[in-house]
């Protein structure tokens, strides 16, 4: 392109690339003046819908005329290049100027005033921005204030403004999906909620506060933490932070960060007024600039990592306003192909680029590409089970492998010389089996196992005991390691440990797993020798770490991990034949906000993988107290983004305690029934779960890992008086009726212990239940009968079935040979449980009849918790959407 006039634009130099296409600075040899364009891609402009949909849009942003804002000049069509054209800014970025200790008080007003004029012009158009923050502010030479990046604007009809009627007004997001940068969102958006403009005069009260006090008005350590902060803290008084500021100061910024919308300013015209009577005010001789305070608080600003910066983009000289809602997620995030961004911040001697495989609805699961990369075959549930599909790399028609089979196939991987697909199939019994890239000759290696890997001969695999799903958790504790020989199907033991989701080292030295070997909370990557023996740590810290595969050179471990503060692609140089890491984990950095289940090629260069969205939230629904049968459908407690678990409603039935799942920490929060009034009450780097409220209402007690192993802790719903209760690295606990004790599980030993709830953990003489014997146990997730006469539990974990335990006769009794997580009805004789993460059952604990009382088709559900009268099931859905990437990789 460079050196091309296209239509009368000479192309000068390129600027950039980005999902929209590539961006160039340009002459406009018409006008006389540089200008920026954007060249769109022919897979996008060959869609004649989004096209036009993109082409209004654009031209209703380009309506926005105003000082404070980069405008956007042209949409145009040339010899078959769509084009669109707009202001090209010298200037420097907001964020660049914000000093450590705040602007001077007139520098903050003619920034801060120009600003929020463009936001008034912007609204009065219709247009939303939802992603304001100090890198979307450019200050040109002359020192003016533009709003660009309209990337995540989202249109509605203004009423004022007939000609408008034609404009769309839905946005290409989905309720509940987060869209914007965390430190500047308002609490509407943050839980997903539906906005409109005055979110904007949240995130710009964000950073106004930061520019005049040099700190962000909220603050935490993760993205689960600064949420907490902004649903729940007030932010320090300017007037505090630097002595000096004029209150009225302090005033316009409260009422901009108003957590409900309704408090807030209700226009930008208004902050601007209030903001040009502060100036007005002032004397007309300005006094010294406030000084800064002597030690300013910078904590907060570090704990949240600045966003990357746009790989390609300077903007000191670009400005790239109105890359609107249906373009940035009908063709960045939507369409196949299209997908394809270099990377700034991955190892130096990598680039990269990435391509979205495949769209269908629901999960696409486990990728295996195929040796020459041309393939990629991978699960999916388009049928209602899980069935193998193949597809072609670029290709839109998939092929389903498994359809003849109504059972769950799943878990593919292509040998290494592409002749056959290993999986995983519940088939017959389950197990491993063997197949064709055709689908045919069908055949059985193994009558257990998970997540097979192929050893490079292609002779043998090796898999786990345990499953590892779109989740990087692991709660049963042993899963071991075998390596069956896919000719004879002969197998034998390598590892006992706690492994899954085994890969083989391309030299056949060493196998690379995923292990949970020191605290249950904590997953790494390890290796061990082919043949079995001693493993050695590649990752050991608090990161979770999952999901590897070895480079084909064996000079690197590719792997999943939280360890950037979301759950994206990192790899490890390592040496193969001792398995040791000869360095620092090294990022890679994809678009997925969570990224799982990795396959790379023969030659290195492509790299599959899950891109998941995965919300959970809490759903309460209306129960039958004599029956258990749920009447109804459920509705909402919570909305969002956030991964709620373990709901667990008060006694009185008005509060529920519940924890976040957000990696790698989780706090407990405490609610109303209706999902009002949210509050924090534990918040550090400690991993807090499975809240269970104590039937008095005094305690919660939850098990944690603050103490270095997992135990169990109580606390008082208000946060205070938090105590450890036990030693004995225990979890899954049960309140007595009369809330003096507490049944806690302990997993690695399979043992039950009774502690004392008015004890602390040093002062503990617990005792110990009988092991159930005859094949019963272990007796896993008690739950206390309100009559206190037994305990009801389930059989292992996973659970595989219920069963009950009689304090009069100590002695255990089987009443399911299937579910999990059991609670008790009123009646101390029936029991409710989930199965399968689709179904609610009741048992009668003395007919041991069973009926089913609740199911969902696809979504995955949580186990369900009553209200003490039996009359409200509290659960979680979770709603799961993973669809196949893949990654080029090309060395410098």
């Amino acid at each position: 392109m460079i050196g091309r006039t296209v239509a009368h634009y000479k192309i000068l130099e390129k600027l950039g690339e980005g999902g929209m296409g590539e961006v160039y600075r340009a002459e406009d040899t018409k006008l006389g003046r540089q200008v920026a364009i954007k060249v769109l891609p022919q897979a996008f402009t060959a869609d004649p819908d989004r096209l036009a949909r993109f082409e209004r849009e654009a031209r209703a942003l380009a309506a926005l005329d105003h000082p404070n804002i980069v405008h956007i000049y042209s949409v145009e069509e040339t010899e078959g290049v769509h084009l669109l054209t707009m202001q090209l800014v010298e200037g420097e970025r907001l964020a660049e100027l914000i000093p450590e200790g705040g602007m001077p008080l007139d520098q903050f007003l003619e920034l801060a005033i120009p600003l929020a004029d463009g936001l008034r012009a912007a609204h009065e158009k219709g247009v939303t921005h939802r992603d304001l923050k100090p890198e979307n502010v450019m200050i040109d030479q002359e020192g003016r204030s533009k709003i660009l990046d309209f990337g995540l604007a989202k249109l509605r009809l203004p009423d004022s403004d007939a000609g408008a009627s034609q404009l769309p007004t839905q946005t290409m997001t989905q309720a509940g999906m987060v869209m914007g940068t965390v430190p500047y969102m308002s609490p509407e958006q943050v839980q997903g909620e539906p906005v409109d403009h005055r979110t904007d005069l949240f995130s710009l009260g964000v950073i106004l506060y930061e520019m005049i006090t040099g700190h962000r008005p909220f603050s935490g350590k993760n993205s689960a933490a600064l949420i907490s902060s902004i649903l729940r803290d007030t932010p320090a008084p300017v007037v505090e932070i630097r002595a000096g500021l004029p209150a009225q100061v302090d005033r316009i910024l409260r009422r901009c960060v108003e957590k409900d919308p309704d408090r807030r300013f209700q226009s930008a015209g208004e902050v601007c007024d209030e903001l040009r009577n502060l100036e007005q005010a002032l004397p007309a001789t300005r006094p010294a600039p406030v000084e800064a305070a002597p030690e300013p608080i910078t904590a907060e600003k570090e704990s949240v990592p600045a966003p990357a910066p746009r790989t390609g983009f300077d903007y000191r000289w670009l400005a790239v306003p109105a890359i609107i809602a249906s373009a940035i997620i009908s063709v960045y995030f939507a369409v196949p192909g299209l997908r394809r961004k270099a990377v700034e911040n991955a190892p130096a001697q990598l680039r990269t680029s990435y391509e979205q495989v495949t769209s269908q609805p629901g999960p696409e699961q486990y990728p295996s590409l195929s040796p020459d990369s041309k393939w990629v075959v991978y699960s999916g549930e388009g049928t209602g089970n899980h069935d193998i599909y193949l597809q072609r790399v670029g290709g839109k028609n998939p092929i389903n492998l498994t359809e003849d089979w109504p059972d769950d196939d799943r878990q593919p991987a292509f040998s290494p010389d592409g002749e056959l697909i290993a999986f995983r199939s519940s088939r017959e019994g389950g197990g491993l089996f063997v197949m064709e890239p055709t689908g045919e000759a069908v055949r059985r290696v193994t009558r257990r196992g998970f997540n097979p890997a192929w050893s490079p001969d292609g002779n043998r695999l090796v898999f786990a005991d345990e499953s590892v799903e779109l989740k990087p958790l692991n709660w049963q504790g042993r899963s071991e390691l075998w390596v069956a020989d896919v000719t004879t199907a002969d197998s034998h033991r390598i590892s006992e440990g706690d492994a899954v989701q085994p890969n083989w080292s391309p030299g056949g030295h060493r196998i690379a797993y995923t292990a949970r070997w020191k605290d249950p909370t904590q997953m790494d990557i390890r290796t061990m020798p082919a043949g079995g023996g001693e493993s050695v740590a590649v990752t050991d810290d608090v990161a979770t770490d999952w999901s590897p595969v070895w480079s084909p050179d064996g000079r690197h471990i590719y792997f999943a991990s939280d360890r950037g503060g979301s759950m994206n692609l990192w790899r490890i140089p390592v040496d193969e034949e001792s398995g040791e890491a000869l360095g620092e984990p090294q990022p890679i950095t994809t678009p997925a906000t969570f990224l799982a289940h990795l396959s790379l090629s023969a030659d290195g260069q492509s790299l599959a993988y899950n891109s998941v969205l995965m919300t959970q939230n809490i759903e309460k629904a209306v129960v039958d107290p004599a029956t258990g049968a749920v009447q109804g459908e459920p509705t909402p407690v919570t909305t969002g983004s956030i991964l709620w678990s373990s709901p667990d409603p008060s006694p009185d039935g008005e509060r529920l305690a519940f924890y976040s799942r957000v990696q790698p920490e989780g706090d407990l929060y405490v609610a109303r029934t209706d999902g009002t009034a949210l509050r924090q009450v534990t918040s550090d780097e400690a991993l807090d779960r499975v809240p269970r409220w104590s039937p008095d209402g005094e305690w919660i007690a939850y098990f944690s890992n603050r103490s270095g192993s997992l135990e169990v802790w109580k606390i008082r719903p208000d946060g205070s008086d938090q105590t450890q209760l036990t030693e004995l690295n225990v979890s899954l606990v049960g309140w007595s009726p009369d809330s003096s004790r507490i049944a806690v599980a302990q997993m690695e030993e399979n043992t039950t212990y009774l502690i004392d709830t008015t004890r602390s953990a040093t002062d503990q003489d617990p005792r110990t239940l009988p092991s159930p014997n005859g094949g019963l146990g272990p007796f896993m997730a008690p739950s206390w009968s309100p009559d206190g006469e037994q305990l009801a539990g389930q059989r292992g974990f996973p659970g595989t079935g219920i069963l009950t335990y009689s304090f009069e006769t100590e002695s255990y009794e089987l009443l399911t040979d299937f579910g999990e997580w059991p609670a008790w009805l009123p009646d101390s004789r029936q029991i409710m449980f989930v199965t399968g993460g689709k179904e609610f059952f009741v048992v009668d604990s003395r007919s041991k009849e069973v009926r089913q009382v609740f199911s969902v088709p696809r979504d995955v559900i949580g186990p369900p918790r009553l209200s003490r009268d039996g009359r409200v099931a509290f659960f979680t859905r979770r709603v799961t959407e993973a669809d196949v990437w893949l990654l080029t990789l090309a060395e410098n």
